[in-house]
């Protein structure tokens, strides 16, 4: 259990860098590469775009982990109440 909430946060920590780190690069890019208004804002809507783009894979793959985890843990779970199961066999 402490193990998914290590991983949950490990990621959760990776996508909201990831999400500061495209916003700090964006807000920078229009300020140090200045444009007329509507290239600033094609050039914004494309990154705010990619950026959409990015949190949609990386949640995805959150997910997959995730239930990959919720998955490990259901089958450690099933095999230790096996094991009791069959060392309490044993005892009676």
């Amino acid at each position: 259990m402490e193990n998914q909430d290590n991983e949950r946060s490990v990621m959760l920590s990776v996508l909201a860098g990831i999400g500061i780190g495209v916003l700090v690069g964006a807000i920078a890019g229009v300020l140090l590469a200045p444009r007329s208004g509507s290239e600033t804002r094609e050039s914004i809507s494309g990154t705010l775009n990619d950026l959409g783009n990015k949190i949609s894979d990386l949640s995805h793959d959150v997910a997959t982990r995730v239930k990959s985890a919720v998955e490990s843990g259901k089958q450690a779970v099933a095999d230790r109440i096996e094991h009791v199961g069959a060392e309490e066999t044993k005892v009676a």
